[in-house]
């Protein structure tokens, strides 16, 4: 499996410039490819669904081309969700932490 960075996400209870609310899981965020770092910024409404580890603890995320491949045999704490059209979202807990998974299809 190939796995490309795409950026680091911060959970945060700041108020920032949010680019965005996704409604399903009750999360504002900043654009990471806005920030010369690739830093997303996250903040989660009190009822958000996320799972905790996503809450408190920053993830890195990467670029995978195939979703299921990425997946296989992981610690799954996210299933797959689309947040946007051909973008298709996962976590996995690694050692502790946070990895966030983007299949993005044009």
């Amino acid at each position: 499996m190939d796995y490309k960075f795409s950026h680091v996400g911060i959970p945060t209870t700041d108020d920032k410039n949010w680019d965005g609310f996704y409604e399903p899981l009750r999360i504002h965020y900043t654009e990471f490819d806005k920030d010369e770092y690739n830093i997303e910024w996250v903040k989660f409404e009190k009822d958000s669904s996320m799972h905790p580890l996503v809450q408190n603890l920053p993830h890195t995320a990467y670029y995978v081309d195939n979703m299921e491949a990425a997946l296989a045999g992981k610690n799954i704490i996210v299933e797959t969700f689309s947040p946007g059209e051909g973008v298709r979202v996962a976590f996995i807990e690694h050692n502790g932490a946070p990895i966030e998974f983007m299949e993005i299809k044009q």
